[in-house]
């Protein structure tokens, strides 16, 4: 059986909330899969798309820039990134609120407020 110690998650604990995913960015000039290059490109070509360019249109127009990806690579990648994207808009809008703790039961009657005899 593999075991760990204390100290080793106390460190864990220390150091792991400031750690920064270290993401490929637009800067410098480096290589990028097609799926990094379309995920970053995605809003644009959403716009396309829009506008009325068709996925072929699209595809056309990116190997006129040296990205010779398949047609149907990038309409799975494109199609990835709208999934993507739904679903993150939908956790949220989706995020639940916390409700106030419930409150004694109150009796209710219908009988008017009494009123002191004067």
């Amino acid at each position: 059986m593999i075991k760990t110690n204390t100290e080793t998650v106390r460190k864990i604990m220390a150091e792991f909330p400031n750690l920064q995913n270290e993401k490929k960015t637009l800067e410098g000039n480096h290589e990028m899969t097609f799926r990094e290059a379309i995920r970053a490109l995605y809003p644009t070509l959403r716009a396309m798309n829009k506008r009325g360019f068709t996925t072929r249109e699209i595809a056309e127009k990116l190997k006129e820039y040296g990205v010779y990806i398949e047609l149907s690579t990038l309409s799975k990648y494109m199609h990835d990134m709208a999934q993507d994207m739904s679903q993150k808009s939908k956790a949220s809008s989706t995020r639940r609120v916390k409700k106030p703790a419930s409150q004694p039961a109150v009796p209710v009657t219908n009988h008017a407020p009494a009123t002191p005899n004067e």
